[in-house]
């Protein structure tokens, strides 16, 4: 399905104004758990994916988010249709501490709808945005009941280790969703 042509000024818009202006520095990490996302590449390789049109589902994103001691980089998708809404997958990177060791963790959790009423027009403008307004979730790191794709203390030196895993799980999550 291409995109109207009203759709694609917009979209043109939106990235124009997200970019930085033109001779400014670029913002360095500024957290051990920002450089560690950073070193592994997490916002480009979860950014690819947000590019593609899937058949079964609508994919947004990805944001950085943070929390007390934890960063991470989300993308979130839904299935396709009016009822889709219901349920909210995140799919992301975060960097946070276990115990005294700065932890890389991926994962998929789920989102039950939380707001009182559904209104498909202002949801499917909204969502684009962010989630927090209708999921009431900070976005942080996988928890039981969360599906933990992959987890292991950080280091700088072994930082191929977790961007090559998380290769193969986008990977794997892109063919998923392409199959029909």
């Amino acid at each position: 399905m291409t995109k109207q042509p009203e759709d694609r000024y917009q979209d043109i818009l939106k990235r124009i104004a997200e970019r930085r202006p033109f001779g400014s520095a670029v913002q360095q990490p500024q957290t051990p758990p920002e450089r560690a996302l950073d070193l592994i590449n997490a916002y480009d390789a979860l950014a690819e994916l947000t590019q593609s049109e899937y058949p079964r589902s609508l994919c947004y994103g990805p944001k950085q988010l943070s929390g007390g001691a934890w960063t991470g980089v989300a993308l979130w998708h839904r299935r396709k249709g009016y009822h889709g809404y219901q349920t909210l997958w995140l799919l992301g990177v975060w960097a946070h501490y276990l115990g005294q060791a700065l932890t890389l963790s991926i994962g998929e959790r789920a989102l039950p709808y939380r707001a009182p009423i559904y209104d498909a027009g202002v949801y499917r403008v909204a969502i684009e945005n962010g989630f927090r307004l209708y999921y009431e979730d900070d976005g942080g790191p996988p928890q039981a009941g969360d599906r933990l794709l992959y987890q292991a203390a950080f280091e700088p030196r072994e930082r191929l280790k977790p961007r090559q895993a998380l290769d193969r799980i986008l990977e794997t999550w892109q063919s998923r969703q392409e199959a029909v």
